[in-house]
């Protein structure tokens, strides 16, 4: 009767103790899964944000070499620069994707990739403006005389609507080298973040970069 009893509690026990790892390896199992879930939800995040600046930072830079550069030193750009449009990158960062940075080391990095992308947008909109400035000074423009052999016309122009235009121009200017620089430093600052909490696996880097 004592082995009968005694071999029935062993085999309680190991029944117990085979319950209760089961129990824990599905849980490890579980959070393994959740954890993993978490990772490829943060990475995807990250890289999706970087492929919204760097979007962003190639239609400011082709701003920049079309269109701002070859005026850059010309005492009269405002006049020489033609009007232009410049297709806007239709990518934005999602933020409430990037939140989780708050919890880490660098929290300011949500606000600083928020700070870049509102220099892009605003240099979108001093684009705007500057279209709106030079057609309004074409507009009030009044032909007075042309030379049909050479081409070259008199017009009348009102000075304000050259002053509107030449601070524009000169805002369009400082406006797309900020938002250059601002968006390119918070790629890269988002390629270190990412390296920082997932140092194997892959992101994104601007051309040129090691």
């Amino acid at each position: 009767m004592l082995d009968f009893v005694s071999k029935s509690s062993g085999e309680f026990l190991a029944a117990m103790a085979g319950a209760f790892f089961g129990a824990a390896c599905a849980f490890w199992f579980e959070r393994s899964k959740e954890k993993e879930k978490k990772q490829a939800e943060e990475h995807g995040a990250l890289m999706r944000s970087q492929l919204a600046l760097i979007c962003q930072l190639n239609t400011i830079n082709n701003i920049r070499k079309q269109h701002l550069d070859p005026f850059r030193n010309d005492p009269i750009r405002e006049r020489n620069m033609i009007q232009f449009r410049m297709t806007d990158a239709s990518l934005r960062v999602a933020y409430d994707s990037i939140s989780f940075l708050l919890m880490t080391k660098n929290p300011t990095l949500v606000l600083d990739v928020q700070a870049a992308e509102h220099s892009y947008i605003s240099a979108m909109e001093c684009l705007a403006w500057r279209n709106e400035a030079y057609e309004k000074l074409h507009n009030n423009s009044k032909l007075e005389k042309i030379d049909v052999q050479t081409g070259r016309c008199t017009v009348q122009v009102d000075l304000r609507d050259i002053k509107q235009l030449k601070d524009l121009t000169d805002a369009l200017y400082t406006s797309v080298d900020n938002a250059y620089d601002r968006i390119e430093l918070q790629i890269q600052e988002l390629y270190k973040a990412g390296k920082l909490l997932y140092p194997k696996k892959n992101f994104l880097q601007i051309a040129g970069e090691k």
